[in-house]
């Protein structure tokens, strides 16, 4: 059996196309392995709805629908933040070894979010998308909140099924496969679009093979740097030339014939050639990439969205900092203008989250990065300045002066560790906080 599930402010109703695609008989489709399709439908622009309701009601409607339950049964394609939504059901109701989905197809999924999710709420998303709702100018708050840009919901469910010791994805598991294109729309619909991404979700977001580190700065004569955990169990595709509705069959797509032999190819992996899968998209996307940052316009460079949150040593949120990128010692000519160019042209953006901006997600582009620190020797300087200061203040951090906090310095390796194109890296950051004597001290009893 075959579920298809669509996205935000999205039905079943557009995705009976692909449906019809995928049923026809082989070779253009996979009629010999699909008994049965099944198109999801679920509200998501009603600002009472969050992602447990929608799991729960995913469940629920599965069970009533008579969809089997038997591990690894059914196949499943996606798309957009129905990644988000089918991943919250995997980790509330399923394990690894109950799951009943065995192929898992996710295109231009939202899984580290969208940048377009933060104007959803705005006068723009109420007045084009508000009246689609069940309640009047309604556009899905909580869904919204979710899928923002460095939202905290997303690196949480990526500790439950990407970091957690039950691993969800891998051969004897799910196979999951996520294709997204590279390319914007067309019309008047560019308005949307936004450099490295499909016109809705980065390519970097997409994909699930993330990372995550920890960057200790509380001692102030070192960094601890600690890459303790990597997700590499899922097969990641880029589809060239496609945007974030052509790439399900939407408006006379794909476009591209390779694009219908990747979605084709997914649904009829085996657990034997998975891996192989997985290197076979890697050689693709380095293919796809070498082709597309020669192409003029820089939404075709490489990205990296880093993810950002820092926290004091109390497990505090730090909301209000100043991360620096700077060349080397930043001394001289060369390393200044270097370092003008970090700042102009491989930062490519940064958006703070609305709910807490201890979280912020910096958008590297990894193709800038690499040209600007070109020399072996180059290194990539990292620091940083929060507030309060502790100064004059009863509590604080000492971040103002080389002397009170430590840099991360990246040599050659190193970066191209940390900062790899068309992926995610949720980076944890640690700074000490400091009392003065003051706050608390005891002084000695008066004798009678």
């Amino acid at each position: 059996m075959l579920v298809i599930i669509h996205g935000w402010s999205d039905n079943y109703s557009s995705f009976k196309p692909l449906a019809n695609k995928l049923a026809a008989p082989e070779p253009e489709g996979i009629s010999a392995d699909i008994r049965h399709v099944r198109l999801g439908d679920y509200v998501s622009l009603d600002d009472q709805i969050g992602y447990d309701d929608l799991a729960e009601a995913l469940q629920r409607a599965w069970i009533d629908e008579g969809i089997p339950t038997t591990p690894h049964s059914v196949d499943m394609v996606i798309h957009s933040t129905g990644g988000l939504v089918v991943r919250h059901w995997l980790t509330k109701y399923c394990t690894p070894d109950t799951t009943p989905i065995k192929r898992l197809l996710m295109l231009a999924p939202a899984n580290f979010g969208s940048p377009l999710a933060h104007t959803g709420r705005s006068m723009m998303g109420r007045a084009i998308k508000g009246w689609k709702g069940t309640q009047l100018f309604e556009t899905g708050t909580y869904i919204l909140k979710g899928l923002e840009i460095a939202s905290p919901y997303s690196s949480e469910l990526a500790e439950k099924d990407l970091f957690s010791d039950q691993q969800f994805y891998g051969p004897g598991r799910i196979l999951c496969t996520v294709l997204v294109g590279n390319t914007g729309y067309r019309g008047i619909s560019a308005l949307a679009n936004r450099a490295g991404t499909d016109g809705t979700v980065r390519v970097s977001t997409a994909n699930l093979n993330a990372i995550s580190v920890e960057l200790d700065f509380t001692k102030p004569d070192e960094v601890y740097y600690s890459q303790h955990r990597t997700s590499i169990a899922t097969a990641f595709g880029i589809a060239d030339r496609e945007d974030h509705s052509s790439i399900t069959a939407k408006n006379s797509g794909p476009r591209r014939s390779t694009t219908w032999d990747l979605i084709r190819k997914s649904l009829l992996i085996t657990d034997d050639g998975f891996t192989e899968w997985q290197r076979q998209l890697e050689v693709h996307n380095e293919s796809v990439t070498l082709r597309a940052e020669k192409r003029r316009s820089s939404h075709f460079n490489s990205f990296q969205n880093t993810v950002v949150r820092v926290v004091d040593n109390h497990e505090t949120p730090v909301t209000d900092y100043v991360i620096e990128f700077f060349a080397n010692d930043d001394k001289g000519q060369r390393n200044r203008i270097r370092t003008q160019r970090l700042q102009e042209e491989a930062i490519n953006n940064v958006h703070t989250w609305s709910g807490d901006a201890s979280y912020r997600s910096f958008l590297i582009n990894c193709t800038e990065l690499y040209q600007i620190l070109d020399k072996s020797e180059d290194r990539l300087n990292i620091s940083l300045t929060a507030s309060p200061e502790l100064g004059n203040r009863l509590a604080g951090y000492k971040t103002y002066t080389d002397e009170d906090i430590s840099t991360l310095s990246l040599d050659q390796k190193q970066l191209r560790t940390l900062f790899r194109p068309h992926r995610t890296a949720l980076i944890t950051i640690k700074l000490k906080r400091y009392q003065q004597d003051k706050v608390f001290r005891f002084r000695k009893a008066e004798s009678q």
